[in-house]
């Protein structure tokens, strides 16, 4: 105030008196006129305010009204869905209090109950005893969703109960899982059928191994007995029949020994054991064996070892001795004339077995599936070369087993050549402390 008084008395008394008189000079009827500017100012707000008004009053309002009566009454038939969904559904359905105390059940739950007159009130403890030592009011307060197993009337039925604790109640679902479980002893029972099948044919290969093998065992070495005293006899001319006699038992036998080891394939049973093997003197056994297949052919096998005599490899014997057996095998059996070379090598990565023959060689549409068990190029009763298909896809697995890999080149009737690489020290660390061994 005193600001504005020092103001005023700073202002010249000549304007202060002018604009004073200006004011004193304006007529009181125009204050109310459209052409004073202030009244018709005023109007116009008073006219916004009322258009406002109305607007909201009919129009909005309404709007919103009819939007709540619209979205309780999409609310309500939604419940009501729900309520018609739990009425007819198959499962019981059951609501219960923090008290456990029945609020709800719906059709399923009173004929499963049929006992109780009435379930609404019920305790739930008293219809699902196992509910006696659970606490209701914490699963509902911690939204706790949990299971039970229950039989009820000679039922079995699986009991979910959840904690809604927005509502404070907690939902109970029973299914009825009798024909599950019916199913899961079935599958039960037909498991332990199934292992006592499995333990009776391996018994029955074991048994019919040891069977034939004995036999042929006696068969060939007395073939060679025969064979070699007729030589001396001087009658050589019963040296070649004694000779198919003595590799055609071998042929026999292999052929059981290669059902057997399919068999311990199929079933997991094979554990391989890793130690150190020298592939020269392993693979000199081999040629010892199958010597007489290739006397019989006129066949010549050439060996060739790139490699130090006394290197050895980290291998599992049984597999990879059995795995160069079929190999040499199939390259004795497939050619007819020629010869048949076997050679160690290293390369930048593995140590490399080749088997290569000049046999009648494969097509490349037969390669592809090479190692499916079962299989030859030339199928039927008809066909040229004897045989089961299963000789090649234990090869595979065999070799596997040991870390390596098996590649194969062919061409026909020029021959094929089977390349199987091994790499050095394969799961030393796992099996000896000592790598260096």
């Amino acid at each position: 105030m005193q600001q504005l008084s020092l103001l005023l008395q700073a202002l010249p008394k000549s304007s202060l008196d002018s604009t004073f008189q200006s004011l004193e000079r304006i007529d009181r009827n125009l204050l109310l006129s459209f052409e004073n500017p202030l009244f018709f100012a005023l109007i116009v707000v008073v006219v916004v305010l009322v258009v406002m008004f109305i607007f909201y009053r009919f129009i909005i309002i309404p709007m919103r009204v009819k939007h709540l009566i619209q979205e309780e009454k999409l609310r309500l038939q939604q419940a009501e869905m729900m309520a018609k969904f739990a009425e007819f559904s198959p499962d019981i359905i059951l609501r219960v209090d923090v008290e456990g105390k029945i609020i709800l059940a719906n059709n399923t739950a009173h004929k499963a109950f049929h006992h109780s007159h009435q379930l609404l009130g019920e305790q739930i403890q008293n219809l699902l005893p196992f509910l006696i030592d659970v606490n209701i009011e914490q699963i509902i307060d911690n939204n706790i969703i949990t299971d039970y197993s229950y039989q009820l009337n000679n039922s079995h039925f699986q009991f979910l109960l959840a904690g809604v604790a927005k509502f404070n109640v907690c939902q109970v679902y029973g299914r009825d899982i009798s024909q599950l479980k019916k199913t899961e002893e079935n599958l039960i029972d037909a498991l332990g059928r199934a292992e006592e099948s499995k333990k009776l044919k391996e018994f029955f290969l074991a048994q019919i191994s040891h069977e034939i093998r004995s036999p042929l065992n006696v068969i060939v070495g007395y073939s060679d007995y025969l064979k070699d005293e007729l030589l001396r006899e001087g009658i050589p001319d019963y040296s070649p029949i004694l000779l198919a006699i003595k590799n055609n038992s071998k042929r026999l036998y292999r052929t059981f020994d290669l059902l057997l080891n399919m068999s311990q394939i199929h079933a997991g049973k094979y554990e391989p054991r890793f130690e150190k093997v020298n592939l020269q003197a392993l693979i000199l056994t081999i040629l010892e064996e199958y010597n007489s297949l290739a006397q019989e052919k006129e066949l010549n096998i050439e060996f060739v070892n790139e490699l130090q005599p006394e290197f050895s490899i980290l291998i599992d014997y049984y597999s990879i001795i059995h795995a160069f057996s079929n190999l040499l095998d199939n390259a004795i059996k497939y050619t007819d004339s020629g010869k048949i070379e076997i050679r160690i090598r290293r390369d930048d990565k593995y140590v490399c077995v080749d088997f290569k023959d000049t046999g009648k060689g494969m097509g490349k549409e037969y390669i592809d599936r090479l190692f499916t068990p079962f299989t030859q190029e030339e199928m039927g009763y008809t066909r040229k070369y004897d045989g089961t298909g299963l000789g090649l896809a234990i090869v595979k697995n065999y070799i596997d087993q040991n870390g390596g890999k098996i590649h194969v080149k062919s061409e026909i009737n020029k021959g094929t050549t089977f390349t199987v690489l091994l790499k050095e020290g394969y799961k030393w660390a796992q099996q000896f402390k000592n790598p260096n061994f």
